[in-house]
């Protein structure tokens, strides 16, 4: 945030205050005085904690460094009585030189030494109140940088895992099939180029997530030719839908390599998304042998890391789900289903 963008805000807040305490002093009493004089004498005021304000926060910051909860309410205690009295000091003089004082015109002395009997016990409520803001304030900057750090950790541990593998798959081909080689390398510098870009954060829409699916398809297809076939079932609208950044890569990959291909037959994966109500639904299919009874499939790095991005995104308490199961029916295969909630990304960004 800029200079400018922070004064502003500090200022419009403190100007929010003084117009709520304007109408509330406007209707109380049986002799309300005028609205001009009212806001004058609530901005004086509230102005001046305004003025104060960037001193406390920034005294808030050096205190926190203390450490001990003890030395930290210590070095606050004089502080917010300094703070009070200054503030109440600093009230007085702005309301003395416009002249608003309730009673006969007092003397710049008088003024100052009524607002600070007036005034300082509140004010070291309030300078409660800003440090506790401050307090608030910084912890949900630091879990949202700590909530970035750990999907930053997790998807570099992914997308080093998928590199490995698809360079291991071109290798293949650089003697035996040159010109298919330098298509996959094609293919890999342009899903390099959109998987480490910065720009869209942890989310990116579903239409972005498939453009960059396709890339990585196109190198399984040039790898196992006409023994896999990858088809795609979007609904129509979903494509402006938010999703986790290298949702799907994972499970695509996972469903190759359980799918039938690893038998030496064809493999056969469907990608589908659906919306259902206010959720968004995506599947990842294969026709492969399925998961065994009695035995697990977590799927490796890929599969564990989607979880726990899923569960950084969402939280815990249900918003989405992840479900790598056999397929209905007893027809073979694995479907990897996860739901999340449908966010339009013309809308959150509106």
């Amino acid at each position: 945030m800029t200079l400018m963008r922070r004064v502003l805000t500090v200022l419009g807040a403190w100007t929010a205050v003084a117009l709520l305490f304007s109408v509330q002093m406007r209707f109380q009493g049986d002799h309300p005085r005028s609205w001009g004089w009212i806001v004058g004498w609530q901005l004086a005021g509230w102005w001046s904690w305004a003025a104060f304000t960037p001193l406390v926060t920034a005294f808030s910051a050096r205190a926190a460094r203390l450490g001990s909860p003890i030395q930290i309410v210590a070095a606050h205690l004089p502080a917010a009585l300094a703070t009070a009295v200054l503030c109440a000091a600093a009230e007085g003089v702005v309301k003395w030189a416009l002249g608003i004082y309730r009673t006969t015109p007092l003397s710049l002395g008088a003024g100052v030494s009524y607002a600070v009997a007036t005034y300082w016990t509140f004010n070291v409520l309030i300078y409660a109140m800003v440090v506790g803001l401050y307090h608030a304030v910084r912890a949900a900057r630091l879990e949202g940088q700590l909530m970035q750090a750990r999907l930053d950790a997790l998807t570099g541990q992914l997308q080093p895992h998928f590199l490995f593998n698809t360079l291991h798959t071109i290798s293949a081909f650089v003697l035996e099939d040159p010109k298919q080689a330098n298509r996959m390398i094609t293919r890999l510098s342009e899903l390099l180029r959109h998987s480490f870009s910065r720009e869209h954060g942890p989310l990116v829409t579903l239409e972005e997530e498939l453009q960059l699916l396709d890339h990585y398809v196109a190198i399984q297809e040039a790898r196992f030719g006409d023994r896999l076939k990858v088809t795609f079932r979007v609904d129509a609208g979903t494509g402006a839908a938010t999703v986790p950044t290298f949702l799907l890569q994972p499970l695509v990959e996972n469903a190759i390599r359980h799918g039938a291909a690893l038998q030496g037959g064809s493999a056969e994966v469907e990608i589908v998304a659906v919306r259902v109500g206010d959720r968004l639904r995506l599947e990842v299919r294969d026709n492969g042998p399925g998961i065994p009874a009695g035995a697990g499939r977590n799927g490796g790095v890929g599969i564990a890391n989607t979880r726990a991005r899923l569960a950084q995104l969402y939280g815990t308490g249900g918003s989405h789900s992840f479900e790598l199961v056999n397929a209905p029916g007893g027809k073979g295969g694995v479907v990897a289903t996860v739901e999340i909630p449908y966010v339009d990304h013309a809308y959150r960004h509106s």
